[in-house]
């Protein structure tokens, strides 16, 4: 077990390490310096079970410090070191004199105040189950989850992991505890994209969040459009899972109607395709989720001002949205625009080839989904080009349908969207870019009708 001491007197850090080696031997002390040093100790020698923060910090609040750390580790004990009038002039009460776990020593320090407070730290410890929280696992015990996913709730029925080595993960989540979205956010602004999940638990997860999403597409209650969307994301990040790790069961076909059809409205509502997409995060992240979703509105669009816009259109088009990149193994390749791209090359030998193949799997997942016909053949040439030059099957502009051009050109859209910046000051410009490679054959309706889109 760890405890991390931040102060920026090292003449104070031998006193405490003492302190721990007299009364609490098992218990393994870090000194930071500053919070910039702490940052990094809790980030690669965490997780930490307790904090003690020296409240004479110089150049820093140690009150603001404190909520710094809570919004990366979530709730754990702090111990303010000080001078008594110091501690209550820069610590809030609340802080720890009403807190369950966390104390206040005064200096002069006496052995039986800190043992005292280091006690009351642990009975919290042991409260969250701290101790055994890191754990050895073999490579195919636990599946990993993408982290967005975990905003779906607030409890889980079970314990969620993780990694810090190949085969060492830590418990992040326990069991039937509440956990706050703020610790989720914490880790996914370190750019921790999974968590993970024991195998028996994984399909668990899947299901119940399937079936919480079902409910709320289900429940009449009038939800903003930017919760509709965000739901709509959250939803694609379980299709995915569950098609790529389980398959296709009643429950997904039945969520993918949901997603597709609580975009009409939407539609309707906005006219052009620019206001949807102020309703969409205005700085990210724009995972393959996000793509989708967005991808989905820009087709709707089209086929809307192409005249297309019959049911089976919209689901066609709809489903090929939600699964067209739900193969990719590695997200990052969502940002790759054909074989020639030397980005690709960056990525290992079998990522390389997933993504060669991605569009046939993601098809061949397709034709598990009954009333959505031809979708398979869309989702099979969305990196198809007009000169027979894309992939996987070299297919010309004469020989894609109307659908699959459409579909082409707002997924190719989206992705250069998503990988450009100026948002939508730059629709334009990306427009004129994709003009000069699909002003030919079949992509020349479903392009004007894109320009009609977005003007």
């Amino acid at each position: 077990m760890k405890a991390l001491y931040i102060c920026d007197e090292k003449d104070e850090w031998g006193y405490i390490r003492d302190s721990f080696s007299n009364c609490f031997p098992d218990i393994q002390l870090h000194c930071a310096i500053s919070g910039d040093d702490a940052i990094d100790l809790l980030s690669f020698e965490g997780p930490f079970a307790m904090i003690l923060i020296e409240v004479s910090l110089k150049n820093e609040d140690p009150s603001q410090l404190a909520g710094k750390i809570l919004s990366i580790t979530g709730q754990r004990p702090f111990i303010f070191l000080g001078m008594e009038a110091m501690v209550k002039e820069r610590i809030p009460d609340a802080l720890y004199a009403r807190s369950e776990s966390s104390s206040a020593l005064f200096r002069p320090i006496e052995e039986e105040d800190f043992v005292t407070a280091v006690n009351k730290a642990l009975a919290w410890v042991k409260s969250e189950d701290f101790g055994s929280s890191i754990e050895e696992f073999e490579e195919d015990d636990l599946l990993p989850m993408k982290i967005r996913g975990f905003y779906l709730f607030e409890t889980l029925a079970y314990d969620v992991y993780l990694e810090l080595t190949q085969t060492k993960y830590t418990k992040i989540i326990s069991a039937n505890k509440k956990y706050s979205h703020s610790t989720i956010h914490s880790y996914a602004r370190k750019n921790i994209k999974v968590l993970y999940l024991k195998k028996n638990d994984y399909l668990k997860f899947l299901e119940e969040g399937i079936e919480n999403l079902l409910k709320v597409f289900e429940s009449k209650k009038k939800l903003k459009q930017e919760e509709v969307i965000e739901n709509q994301i959250k939803a694609v990040l379980l299709i995915h899972q569950y098609v790529k790790t389980v398959g296709v069961s009643e429950n997904v076909i039945n969520l993918c109607d949901k997603v597709i059809l609580c975009s009409r409205d939407i539609v309707l509502e906005n006219k052009k395709y620019r206001n949807v997409l102020s309703l969409f995060p205005k700085s990210g992240p724009f995972d393959i989720a996000t793509q989708a979703i967005m991808t989905l509105y820009l087709s709707h669009f089209i086929l809307q001002a192409l005249g297309w816009a019959s049911e089976t259109s919209k689901k066609k088009l709809g489903l090929a949205s939600l699964l067209y990149d739900s193969m990719l193994e590695n997200e990052d390749l969502i940002s790759i625009q054909s074989l020639e791209d030397p980005q690709l090359k960056m990525f290992k030998e079998e990522e390389q080839e997933n993504y060669r193949i991605h569009p046939i799997k993601a098809a061949e997942i397709a034709q598990y989904f009954t009333g959505y016909p031809e979708a398979d053949f869309v989702i099979a040439q969305h990196h198809e080009k007009p000169k027979g030059d894309g992939f996987p099957n070299n297919l010309s502009t004469n020989k894609l349908t109307a659908h699959s051009c459409a579909f082409i050109l707002a997924n190719n859209f989206i992705l250069r969207l998503c990988t450009s910046t100026g948002g939508k000051k730059n629709l334009l410009n990306i427009f004129r870019e994709m003009k000069e490679v699909y002003n030919q054959g079949n992509f020349k309706d479903p392009l004007n009708a894109l320009q009609r889109t977005i003007v």
